[in-house]
């Protein structure tokens, strides 16, 4: 019966502990969490449509690059626009992949931070003042012309 008390009390202490130790460690990562960079007023966001980019080899399609992107924006010079700035990324992404890889293995070992900062520099270029600040990926991703034709047969 002594036991049973024992091992109750036991219980009841490692359950207290745990509880005081996960309020603890929470209210550590809420400090953690509002440290993050604000991001200034101005700033807008983007998100692109899904952007299929034919990768050719020796005369035929090998595949396709599949990205989804979100890009911030400086919103006063995005309102003066006359053209959706989708246009110019979506541009950018094509001109990046289109004809640029002769062996698809090749895209396995790209760095999206090099696209990135390709994509963001290639935009900017166009215009006298930046537009894009940053760009993020939502979905990147390389499909087989293999993968593309077993799934329509299917």
């Amino acid at each position: 019966m002594l036991r049973f008390i024992f091992v109750g009390l036991w219980v009841c202490f490692v359950a207290s502990g745990a509880l005081v130790l996960g309020v603890q460690m929470t209210k550590s990562g809420a400090t953690k969490s509002e440290d993050r960079t604000a991001i200034p007023g101005n700033t807008g966001q983007e998100r692109s449509e899904l952007i299929s980019v034919p990768v050719m080899a020796d005369g035929s399609v090998r595949g396709y690059v599949m990205a989804k992107l979100i890009y911030l924006t400086d919103s006063n010079i995005k309102n003066q626009l006359s053209v959706p700035l989708s246009f110019f990324v979506n541009d950018e992404i094509f001109r990046i992949f289109f004809g640029a890889y002769s062996d698809t293995r090749e895209i396995e070992k790209v760095k999206f931070d090099d696209i990135r900062q390709k994509v963001i520099d290639g935009v900017n270029q166009r215009f006298p003042n930046p537009v894009i600040k940053d760009l993020l990926v939502e979905q990147f991703n390389f499909i087989s012309i293999d993968r593309v034709r077993n799934s329509v047969c299917q």
